[in-house]
């Protein structure tokens, strides 16, 4: 598994709105807006009964993504999420944890993920008899 890095650049940019001045933080990493399907469960899974829940993705990137839920999750809680192609095959699993949670207007939450690893799909993508490297 590999740590993340830190999302923001930590040098902000002041930008003036109104006579008050806001700081714009800028993304190290482009975003997504495509809408998935995921399924998610506790990592690790600690009861056979714990059954996979269903979400969907927004603002995903390489780093993080925004999961809409029906149920809120505890900040700082691991989860494994699987993300699904629009044909309904997995792209591949990861773990993330959550870095926040928000009640939305129709009763449903946003969880706000960080990406602990890279999907475990995404090695299997490589094309047969590319070089590999073994650093990573």
């Amino acid at each position: 598994m590999t740590s993340a890095v830190p999302k923001l650049v930590p040098d902000s940019r002041p930008i003036r709105i109104d006579r008050e001045v806001r700081f714009q933080r800028t993304r190290r990493e482009p975003r997504s807006d495509e809408v998935r399907c995921a399924q998610y469960t506790p990592f690790p899974r600690a009861r056979a009964s714990q059954t996979p829940r269903r979400g969907f993705t927004r603002d995903v990137s390489p780093l993080g993504m925004c999961l809409g839920v029906d149920l809120p999750e505890r900040i700082g809680a691991l989860l494994r999420v699987e993300v699904q192609s629009l044909d309904g095959r997995s792209i591949g699993a990861t773990v993330a944890r959550v870095a926040w949670c928000k009640a939305a207007r129709d009763g449903r939450y946003w969880l706000g993920l960080d990406l602990l690893c890279a999907p475990d799909g995404a090695r299997a993508s490589c094309a047969v008899g590319a070089p590999v490297d073994a650093s990573d």
